[in-house]
């Protein structure tokens, strides 16, 4: 019998891709966003469905679990990958700005997981993948919102991991570095307040260097064809960390150790 998988955040970026590689595996796939008219070329699966869902409206997290259970009957893996950053210097962030930052990448995915976490355990298995990053293990400087929300991802995954391995349901974090996708350029919200210009130069270093790195990041398929590894490789495994960006970071973090570490994040960004 066909699995299937639901997948918030699918519209574009990781999510789209991790929609059609389960779904070029012949999973069925509910790929889920907040505007539907944005669903393109999924449409075009065969075995997909789009479904409205806006992760920080509990009405819709529920209406949307109801309509895909009658599609659907059964929910194998949901995968929270809805997310967003706020960068930035932090004194020039506005309360909507701290709000909407953990609306959606934290609230948003832990309103996801309990409404389907009864599914899985009535069933007596299921799998949550989070989309996380390596944000979520290390910090780096002008993104202290966004860093904040993907350390709660990590804490709130790892905590719920040993709460529901009982009922047979496991929990994977997915955790990339940098990547080609939109959360690059249009999905970041950049922080700002014309009256407090200490920051500018800061600010304006780490943007070119945003955009001047961009055309040589990686392919996001990666992203999405570890996302499928994880969700068949019939282990236990909690964390899967992908880029080489990614791993020089924690292999400089381990060598340096969390004090140095944060000494020389300071030297190279902030000086």
């Amino acid at each position: 019998m066909n699995k299937t998988i639901l997948v918030t955040g699918s519209n574009s970026g990781f999510g789209k891709l991790i929609v059609e590689q389960f779904a070029s595996n012949g999973w069925q796939v509910a790929a889920t966003m907040r505007d539907i008219s944005k669903a393109g070329s999924l449409t075009e699966f065969p075995n997909v469905n789009t479904y409205q869902l806006d992760v920080t409206n509990a009405d819709s997290v529920a209406r949307a679990k109801s309509v895909v259970l009658q599609d659907f009957g059964k929910i194998d893996i949901v995968v929270n990958n809805a997310g967003f950053g706020v960068y930035g210097a932090f004194e020039l962030s506005t309360e909507e700005e701290v709000e909407r930052q953990f609306a959606v990448n934290v609230k948003g995915l832990m309103a996801v997981t309990k409404a389907w976490l009864p599914h899985f355990r009535e069933n007596q298995g299921g799998m949550f993948i989070n989309i996380s990053s390596v944000a979520g293990i290390n910090s780096y400087p002008l993104a202290s919102l966004y860093v904040a929300s993907k350390w709660a991802v990590e804490g709130f995954s790892e905590s719920l991991y040993y709460e529901v391995k009982p009922f047979n349901i496991k929990l994977k974090l997915i955790e990339p570095g940098g990547f080609k996708t939109n959360f690059q350029t249009s999905s970041i919200t950049w922080t700002q307040n014309p009256a407090i210009d200490v920051y500018d130069k800061k600010l304006a270093r780490t943007k070119k260097f945003r955009n001047d790195r961009q055309e040589n990041l990686p392919d996001p398929i990666e992203v999405a064809k570890l996302a499928f590894r994880a969700a068949t490789d019939g282990t236990d495994r909690l964390r899967y960390l992908i880029g080489k960006d990614a791993e020089k970071m924690m292999n400089l973090r381990e060598s340096l150790g969390a004090e140095k570490f944060v000494e020389r994040q300071y030297e190279e960004y902030m000086t």
